[in-house]
């Protein structure tokens, strides 16, 4: 009978194939766990170098500070150097196209600085969009900067690398704008079949508000007429005050006056769809908490501050001023309320307050510190708080001066309309002498037969003289009862104007279309709707506001009706 050898090598302690195969694929796998641990080591420090190189290129490029801390923060999140460089790149061309000083030779390094980067990350990475445009862009602008002739010669250079960059990301529109900016340049080069495609791009990129600012001069300079160059801005408020601002540097009147009417059309229609936006939303987040009354300040806000100051939008305002939230006041309502109610207080005295008594309680709630006490005073009266208005007059030891007289005057007019006429004429009596040739203090006092009236022309009239005027922050305003209906006002000037000029006028605190006064010119005509009351026995007092918006024009030496 055969018996089975025993195994000699296991049995002398000496290991088989299999174990020896098993040893040195773990030998091995040890092996190359270090080399790629090693390898890692190595990966990792070069990228900490790569980013401290990265790091020192941003900071001898002229970036530090915050800017530099957060830039390095940035470049530390990316995985691979390719990244980091286009995330450089790309702040530093940020930069540049919102240089103040484009031509100075730190700024021509960043631009080299940033095609380089841009190249050496397509180099690493050809199917990057970001780096493709980065470097299409900086070739374009820093051939235009230096009036390079390869801008149109070598256009391939920098336009191929634009449009690969939208091919690699159709739904990114940056490349289609930086492409259009780029094809502003050689405008003059391109054939008729060009600009139209081109013109696509342009009118896309003009929706951005950044691309906008950046192109729109250029973009005007090309046009030429300015109703060409409208074609393809958006309709929208910021685009018509452009506009109308080229035209008024432009000392074009007639295209400044058409202009301003658009942009006052598209900013009223803007604002009416805030304020109903606005209004819907604090309507459904009534009971969200805090996050919703911030929101609501915000929005309220920002209508109070973009609605121009006159009687057009007052009724804007006044909705807003109503739905605002109480909170502390920012900056630009502080300013907003401020300029508003020294827009009321004339308006007030001679005619009727243009905003309702809580509007003005708010508006002087939020211009707070910065109305000097005959304003907070005269602010108090109109909201109808009398008490505070009576605090702030046993405060004060200058009623006597000439700035407490339009709340003297104001007072005593709400005083004889609650029929305390023996308080009327004793408040009449306290306004400072100068004060009581205006229309507002003469009316009242003859009205309620006040003693120690000066006499004067009558008060209903169809000529005012130049020392009918008197002036408050650049404006010359006049107060005028006219003695019959006209069809507008004639301004009749000393002197013939020289060079020309612009006349802004507010009637009745609204704006009217601006007026040219030619050179040479001796008067101008104000087509209002002059009315009087119905009656000559009751005519209507209206303010009339003047103010010189070019040229040197003194204010009319005569006013007539027409």
């Amino acid at each position: 009978m055969l018996t089975r050898m025993p195994d000699l090598s296991s049995a002398l302690g000496t290991p088989t194939a299999s174990a020896l195969a098993r040893r040195r694929f773990a030998t091995l796998s040890t092996l190359l766990i270090v080399v790629l641990a090693a390898l890692a080591v190595v990966h990792h420090r070069g990228w900490l170098a790569a980013q401290d190189g990265l790091a020192a290129q941003a900071r001898a490029l002229g970036l530090d500070g915050a800017e530099l801390a957060e830039l390095t923060v940035r470049l530390r999140r990316e995985g691979d150097p390719t990244a980091a460089r286009v995330v450089l790149a790309a702040r530093l061309f940020d930069l540049e196209i919102t240089s103040r000083e484009p031509g100075s030779p730190a700024s021509a390094e960043r631009l080299l600085a940033t095609r380089e980067l841009a190249r050496e990350a397509l180099r690493a990475e050809p199917a990057s969009w970001q780096a493709a445009m980065l470097l299409g862009a900086a070739v374009s602008l820093e051939r235009s900067r230096n009036r390079d002739p390869r801008l149109y010669s070598l256009a391939k250079d920098w336009e191929r690398p634009l449009i690969v960059a939208g091919e690699l990301a159709p739904a990114e529109l940056q490349p289609r704008r930086l492409l259009a900016a780029a094809y502003l340049e050689v405008w003059p080069a391109l054939t008729p079949e060009k600009r139209q495609k081109v013109e696509i791009l342009l009118r896309e990129a003009f929706l951005d508000p950044h691309t906008f600012e950046r192109l729109f001069a250029p973009w005007v300079e090309i046009a030429g007429a300015l109703d060409k160059a409208a074609l393809l801005l958006p309709d929208r408020p910021l685009t018509w005050k452009r506009l109308a601002a080229t035209a008024f540097e432009r000392k074009s009147w007639a295209e400044y006056a058409a202009l301003t009417a658009r942009h006052r059309a598209s900013l009223r229609a803007r604002l009416e769809v805030d304020l109903a936006v606005a209004s819907a939303r604090q309507d459904e987040d009534a009971r969200s908490g805090l996050a919703a009354l911030q929101q609501a300040r915000r929005d309220f806000s920002a209508i109070l501050a973009a609605a121009p100051v006159d009687a057009e939008f007052a009724p804007l305002v006044e909705q807003a001023l109503g739905r605002l939230p109480p909170g502390p006041a920012q900056e630009s309502q502080v300013r907003a309320a401020d300029e508003w109610l020294r827009w009321a207080q004339p308006l007030c005295l001679v005619r009727q307050c243009p905003f309702a008594s809580g509007a003005m309680s708010r508006l002087a709630s939020l211009a707070g510190s910065t109305l000097a006490g005959s304003e907070a005073a005269f602010a108090a009266l109109a909201a109808l708080d009398l008490p505070r208005a009576d605090l702030l007059e046993r405060r004060s030891e200058e009623l006597w001066s000439e700035p407490w007289a339009p709340f003297l005057t104001y007072k005593a007019k709400q005083q004889a309309a609650r029929k305390e006429i023996a308080e009327a004429r004793a408040t009449l009596l306290r306004v400072h002498r100068a004060f009581r040739v205006r229309l507002a203090w003469r009316a009242l006092a003859e009205r309620l037969g006040a003693v120690g009236v000066t006499p004067g022309p009558p008060l209903a009239r169809d000529t005012w003289e130049a020392a009918d005027w008197w002036f408050d922050q650049g404006a010359s305003r006049l107060d005028l009862l006219p003695a019959r209906p006209a069809a507008g006002l004639a301004l009749e000037f000393a002197e013939p104007s020289r060079s020309g000029a612009l006349l802004e006028a507010l009637w009745d605190g609204r704006l009217l279309p601006p007026l040219a006064v030619p050179a040479g010119a001796t008067s101008v005509r104000l087509p209002i709707e002059v009315m009087s009351g119905g009656s000559a026995s009751a005519p209507e007092p209206h303010l009339l506001e003047v103010r010189v918006r070019s040229g040197d024009l003194r204010p009319a030496a005569r006013v007539r009706l027409e």
